[in-house]
């Protein structure tokens, strides 16, 4: 597996974002992810941008969005992807209240995946914490009615850890139900748990996040599991900055997650 980031360093991106990227590639940084509207915000074109990614060494894992962009059947944001040379789409963001909207979402979650297919992509879909809450009409949760919804050749899952542990979940457990269908895990810390959080009903806002490997996500028993799916991305992520600075986190996240990816060999040595 490889070795990627999200966020965390989000300012220096916005200021000057193939600096940044080339910044992360030195650290060890394989691959980033981003969002919707990067071109603009660059004034480049996706050649342009695909170009210059593959000269830094830099690949883009994924570009996140949500349901809401494609709710008229807007396509233009898969062909902008495609242009870019992203490997994946990831709905990042999908709360529903009912069985009903979460049939609406797989229906359009299916159809967005096959569009993917049809560009040599694929769609992932990224949780939070609320994914696995019930709704009131149900008694699975949302993730694993939506899992169950959609075509787990269209569809699959960018399953973040952190959260999972912060709705209630083992997150080793969800990687051993959906072990063909995971794409990327994205590699979380928490510090602790907030109270209520076994109802996948703790205050995210007061989530308080650490650098990975140094909190009480059972990073060691995740990549045990990783070994046996089909991710190919490990990516590190830090919703919110704790005691160190934004790229001494970005370090000490790489290097602490390396080196167990190492031991348990799951990733190639980057020295």
């Amino acid at each position: 597996m490889n070795i990627g980031l999200i966020g965390i360093v989000k300012d220096d991106l916005e200021n000057d974002f193939f600096g940044t990227v080339v910044r992360l590639r030195e650290i060890g940084y394989e691959g980033i992810e981003h969002g919707e509207g990067l071109l603009k915000k660059l004034d480049v074109d996706g050649s342009e941008f695909k170009g210059r990614m593959s000269e830094i060494g830099m690949s883009s894992i994924a570009y996140h969005t949500t349901k809401y962009s494609f709710q008229d059947g807007n396509e233009a944001l898969l062909d902008e992807a495609e242009s870019m040379g992203v490997e994946r789409v990831c709905m990042a963001w999908g709360p529903a209240e009912s069985s009903a909207e979460i049939s609406e979402d797989a229906e359009l979650y299916n159809k967005i995946g096959q569009a993917c297919v049809d560009r040599g992509m694929m769609l992932t879909y990224h949780n939070h914490d609320h994914e696995f809450a019930h709704p009131s009409d149900c008694s699975m949760s949302y993730l694993d009615m939506l899992m169950s919804a959609t075509n787990p050749e269209l569809v699959h899952l960018h399953l973040d850890v952190a959260w999972c542990l912060f709705g209630g979940q083992d997150p080793v457990e969800y990687i051993k139900r959906y072990s063909r269908r995971i794409s990327v895990l994205h590699m979380k810390d928490l510090k602790r748990l907030e109270e209520g959080c076994s109802e996948a009903k703790g205050d995210r806002e007061s989530a308080q996040f650490t650098e990975v490997g140094e909190g009480i996500v059972p990073v060691d028993s995740i990549l045990d599991a990783a070994k046996t799916c089909n991710a190919s991305w490990l990516v590190v992520e830090q919703d919110r900055l704790g005691d160190l600075p934004a790229w001494e986190s970005v370090s000490l996240s790489f290097e602490n997650l390396k080196s167990k990816a190492l031991e348990k060999q799951l990733t190639r040595s980057m020295v």
